[in-house]
């Protein structure tokens, strides 16, 4: 029987990419992630047509609290309870109860040891919000928007 796979991104050949190893054992520094351009919802792609890597340890933190600020928690069985937030039913919440929803699910995560949002707006049906992360080998500061239609 041949094997049939099915690719969900056709388009794209992984089969060059490096190997994804455990990073458990990798230093903090050294830790990397792929670039999404989380407006687009896609891969950002280097000049040579290959995903592109976080370059530096502040934009792997970015990357990652994108990651799960823009992960809807318990939509995809694939992650468990403490990924993602519950961003569709931010619009009905209290400003005290998104932050703290953000600030939990970073703080979820292994490299982050704590997330405070700094200041949070809401325009319509638009959301922005200023969040410093204090990561394991290094602090950022990022500015998230979002439109609450998209959930």
């Amino acid at each position: 029987m041949a094997d049939e796979r099915i690719s969900l991104f056709p388009e794209m050949d992984f089969s060059d990419i490096d190997d994804i190893r455990n990073i458990e054992g990798i230093p903090s520094e050294q830790k990397w992630t792929y670039v999404i351009d989380f407006e687009k919802r896609c891969l950002v792609l280097d000049d040579d047509g290959r995903p592109k890597k976080t370059k530096d340890y502040k934009e792997y933190l970015i990357q990652t609290a994108m990651r799960i600020l823009n992960t809807e928690r318990f939509q995809y069985i694939i992650f468990d309870e403490d990924i993602g937030v519950e961003k569709s039913e931010w619009p009905g919440w209290e400003d005290i109860e998104v932050k703290r929803d953000a600030e939990e699910a970073l703080e979820a995560h292994a490299e982050i040891e704590k997330a405070e949002v700094l200041h949070m707006e809401r325009i319509g049906n638009k959301m922005r919000m200023g969040i410093r992360i204090i990561g394991v080998s290094a602090t950022v500061e990022m500015e998230v928007k979002w439109s609450n239609e998209a959930g």
